[in-house]
This record gives structure tokens, sequence and C-alpha cells, in this order.
């Protein structure tokens, strides 16, 4: 475990060492920089998440990030999973109709799906993205499904930008 200056200050000054801290109390400051970091990614931009902008989200030091993460394509992979998974829990994979049907919906009504489908494609390559659906989608008929992805993702690049502006808050 990485020990600040200060700990060594406070050492030779006061001859007392800093208290390590629980694993419970680490466990909880690396959930806090977890969701901060994905915050900071669906709705600033992966291009925003430094950890000088995550410290101060976090309300934690740089070197406490540090400690927990020593670099941000670690962070990445720890956040990548969870942007997946709220994106999966918003869509209909029994047929690429239902798929089709629930991505559209989401895709009109949810601004949180649009920035996620936007900070997806900082984890996510287009091909491993398409190659999963396909895999997920229950169908017998890849082609079919071929298809209704690929109307999906035209259908994401036409209207994604309209649901967004929704969301845009007009100053009083």
């Amino acid at each position: 475990m990485q020990v600040s200056v200060y700990a060594y200050i406070l050492q030779a000054v006061c001859g007392k060492k800093m208290p390590r801290v629980s694993q419970k109390v680490a466990l909880q400051t690396r959930k806090r920089i977890i969701e901060a970091a994905l915050d900071i990614v669906v709705n600033q931009g992966s291009e925003n998440l430094t950890f000088s902008i995550l410290a101060k989200k976090a309300d934690i030091s740089r070197s406490g990030i540090n400690s927990h993460f020593k670099l941000k394509s670690d962070l990445m992979s720890e956040i990548r999973p969870q942007i997946a998974s709220r994106i999966q829990m918003r869509l209909n994979y029994s047929s690429p109709e239902d798929f089709y049907m629930s991505w559209t919906k989401a895709v009109d009504t949810d601004v949180e799906f649009c920035r996620l489908i936007i900070a997806s494609g900082a984890f996510i390559k287009e091909q491993d993205g398409f190659e999963s659906l396909i895999k997920t989608i229950s169908s017998s008929n890849i082609e079919i499904t071929k298809m209704y992805i690929y109307q999906a993702i035209g259908y994401a690049v036409v209207n994604i930008e309209q649901t967004l502006k929704k969301d845009v808050k007009v100053p009083v």
C-alpha cells in the first residue's frame, strides 16, 4: 500500500502512524470512485475522465484514487461492465423485432440510455458490440437479426440527438 508524504510527516512530528483504513472503508471509497467515474463518463464523456476531475467529483485525493486504480485504463475496465449492464437492462432480446422495438423506445424516451450508448463507444469496438448483439438476440435467422441491428443503429444515429436535447435545462 502506498504511504503518503503526510503519513511520514505525521509520524516524524508526532511519533504517530497514520491509522490503516479498514477494508470496509476501502471498499466504500473504491465504490465511490467507480460511481463518480461512471457519472463523468456517461454525462461528460470519457475524454473528461481525468484523475483531477474524478478526485473533485468523488471528494477524494488523487493519491487516494491512485491507491485503488494505478491507470485510467484500470478504472475504465471496471466501469465497462456497468455501462453494458445498464444498456442491456433496457432492451428486450427475445426476438429481432422485440429488440428493435425496445431499442427505438429507449432512444426516443430514455436520455440516460442515449448517453450510455454514446459512452459505450469508448469501451466497445463496433464489431465486438455487433457480434455480441447477434449472439444475444434470440433468432434462428442471422440475416434478419443483422438487418434489425443495422436498423437500430441507424435509428440511434438519426434520433439520439433529439432525445438528448429534451434533457437540456434552460436557465431561468
